[in-house]
């Protein structure tokens, strides 16, 4: 056999070895795919900001490990009850959620503590909050939390009949989540239990006298027409969580786990940017609309955000009263 021929001969030997060497690695390389839930509906702003995080977590996928993962949303509450979704990811019947802390204090009464941080989601990183709070998830709903994406704004009540201080919400009958009952009931103001879609013919009809949402919800529910008044401050900033089932998360690849928790960090950046750009344009538009905003000045509008907290802070103590305080120490700016 004369050079070139046997040149040729090791050549191809080569290519084919190499080809055989590629397919076996396709052939064997697995892929994992990941079912998705979201809390809010899909065309809630959080559910879309949601979607955005699960294509951005696909693009890079593709791009740098191509057929390993496969991210599938299966919708919100009309799959699962978000009050329901966390149990469900605990037990494996859906592998990820991205739901809110108030929609799972019965499974981590402690996470409520999370509504009074200080801190943005990436100073909690710095600071250990976010590897406490997943050896806790880890501990008691099998799941690990990727992030807490955090949304820059907070929750606010709104209401039929304007109020001048804290003292004329006595009596006021105000629609709830169990996360701010305690609260109401400081100020001596009528809880109400109900979910969002009936607050506005409650609204309409009288059986409520206001309620409280973040304002960049209030759309999605169609509840401008009834919000006559709008109160500042604010107070608890709404805490959203991107969980995965535990197991899931274990049997993943070290460089898939990489890619969530990159993906995860810049989704608690992205999120806030663009919660705070929607926030700023429903304020504008709540204006023109002819809401009118009542600010609670000096003295009354510290004693209306130190009833907030210290009502919340004081029922997650009698739940959790070591983990609550260690919260509370971790998540407060020195």
């Amino acid at each position: 056999m004369g050079k070139k021929h046997l040149l040729f001969a090791i050549v191809m030997v080569m290519f084919l070895l190499c080809t055989c060497i590629m397919s076996a690695g396709s052939a064997s390389a697995k892929t994992f795919t990941i079912s998705a839930l979201t809390a809010w509906p899909k065309s809630a702003f959080e559910s879309q900001q949601f979607l955005k995080f699960l294509e951005n977590v696909q693009r890079e996928a593709d791009k740098r490990y191509p057929g390993e993962l496969k991210m599938v949303y299966k919708g919100a509450g009309e799959v699962i009850r978000n009050r329901e979704q966390v149990e469900a990811c605990r037990s494996g019947l859906i592998d990820m959620v991205y739901t809110a802390g108030s929609y799972y204090t019965s499974i981590l009464p402690e996470i409520d503590t999370m509504s009074l941080t200080t801190m943005r989601p990436w100073e909690e990183r710095e600071a250990g909050v976010f590897d406490y709070l997943d050896s806790l998830h880890r501990k008691k709903a099998n799941t690990h939390m990727l992030g807490r994406t955090g949304t820059g704004s907070f929750f606010h009540l709104f209401l039929s009949k304007p109020i001048e201080k804290v003292a004329d919400l006595k009596g006021r009958k105000i629609r709830c989540s169990p996360t701010t009952i305690p609260f109401m009931k400081a100020v001596g103001a009528v809880p109400i239990g109900m979910p969002p879609p009936d607050i506005y013919t409650a609204m309409e009809r009288g059986v409520v006298d206001g309620y409280i949402l973040p304002p960049g919800t209030i759309r999605d529910f169609g509840l401008v027409p009834v919000s006559k008044y709008i109160v500042f401050p604010g107070f608890y900033e709404p805490c959203q969580f991107v969980l995965i089932n535990l197991d899931v998360w274990n049997k993943l690849p070290k460089h898939l786990q990489n890619l969530l928790t990159e993906e995860t960090k810049k989704f608690a950046r992205f999120n806030i940017e663009n919660q705070q750009k929607q926030l700023k344009s429903e304020l504008a538009k709540f204006k023109k609309e002819g809401m009118t905003f009542i600010t609670l000045e000096g003295e009354e509008g510290k004693k209306f955000k130190k009833m907030a907290n210290d009502a919340l802070y004081q029922v997650v103590l009698k739940k959790a009263p070591v983990v609550a305080k260690k919260i509370r120490e971790m998540i407060t700016k020195k």
